[in-house]
């Protein structure tokens, strides 16, 4: 003879307000005031790093849109005036300013060219996967791991015009006879500058493009070898089309990376000779903490900011172009 358990209590509850079992996957539900907890703790976790971004971004980006509408010299701070646009009317109006902003345009143009066209040469040489080139890939790096200015400081002891390596190698080939004096001139100190920021980023460029070339599937390109596609026009209507999105991105990086140098020329031609070199930085730098007008830099850090916003845009959607990076 079976006895049977009496039911347990709860079961008379269900659906009567009282206690209910919750099935098997069926989410337990947070009472409000666990969940008022939770999001107190939340917020008491995420506030140390909101007051940082608050301190170290927002409130200094602040402080310069409001300088920027200022007469502030710090060796005079009580003579501060309220300026208006003045300070960005000087900007447009300035000789030197507009001959900063076409140096700093030039320097991105030629030095992010020149590095995408050694870059991708690079990157296909060492595409095919072995030791030789995974070695070779693994030295592009070391030039990337020096510090600019260290790398800045080498590069003009080895222009040295009295004991350099660049002048005595190029007398014993005979590709010279007299010394030069390469951070004197205009045209040479371009040269050094370029040939400088070339040397260090060509290999970012480089890798970014090889690790595009190897994620590119083999099946277009046989295809389109089997129709007769070979050598350049394999590469500009197959291959280059599904490398376009690295492309996009390593120009982009650079690009930015590229209008925000500032020690390398600094250290190496110190903007000169002349203003030969001066980019839009060192100008910044000099109106700021050698002349001390904190407004008029301020006012021509964000006259460069918009120009940033305005170019970089333009750039994305032209070089990624009917890829994901862009909508449409």
């Amino acid at each position: 003879m079976t006895l049977q358990q009496p039911a347990p209590a709860w079961r008379d509850r269900v659906g009567s307000g009282g206690l209910r079992r919750r099935s098997r996957g069926e989410p337990a539900t947070a009472s409000p005031v666990g969940r008022d907890q939770a999001n107190r703790l939340g917020w008491g976790l995420v506030a140390p790093a909101v007051l940082v971004l608050l301190a170290l971004t927002i409130f200094p980006a602040a402080y310069l849109v409001y300088a920027s509408f200022r007469s502030y010299n710090l060796m005079t701070p009580e003579a501060a005036t309220f300026v208006g646009l003045d300070n960005y009317r000087n900007i447009v109006a300035d000789p030197d300013l507009r001959h900063s902003m076409l140096v700093t345009l030039l320097f991105v143009v030629l030095a992010v060219g020149i590095e995408f066209a050694f870059g991708l040469c690079l990157a296909l040489i060492l595409a095919r996967k072995s030791r030789e080139n995974t070695i070779a890939a693994t030295l592009l790096i070391l030039p990337m791991a020096v510090t600019p200015v260290v790398s800045a400081l080498v590069w003009r002891e080895l222009l040295n015009p009295n004991y350099g390596w660049v002048d005595y190698y190029l007398r014993r080939i005979g590709l010279m006879h007299e010394p030069v004096a390469w951070l004197s001139q205009p045209v040479t100190a371009w040269i050094a500058v370029i040939s400088l920021d070339v040397w260090q980023w060509t290999p970012f460029v480089a890798l970014i493009l090889m690790a595009g070339l190897q994620g590119i599937p083999p099946e277009p390109r046989e295809a389109a070898a089997v129709d007769g596609a070979t050598g350049w026009r394999l590469f500009w209507d197959v291959i280059f089309p599904l490398l376009r999105p690295f492309v996009a991105i390593a120009v982009l990086l650079r690009t930015l990376d590229a209008f925000k140098t500032f020690g390398t020329i600094d250290v190496l031609t110190g903007g000169g000779p002349g203003v030969s070199t001066e980019i839009i930085n060192l100008t910044i730098y000099r109106t700021a903490l050698q002349d001390f007008s904190v407004g008029a830099a301020a006012a021509l850090g964000i006259s460069f900011l918009v120009v940033l916003s305005i170019i970089v845009p333009q750039m994305l959607r032209i070089l990624a172009r009917n890829s994901d990076l862009v909508e449409g």
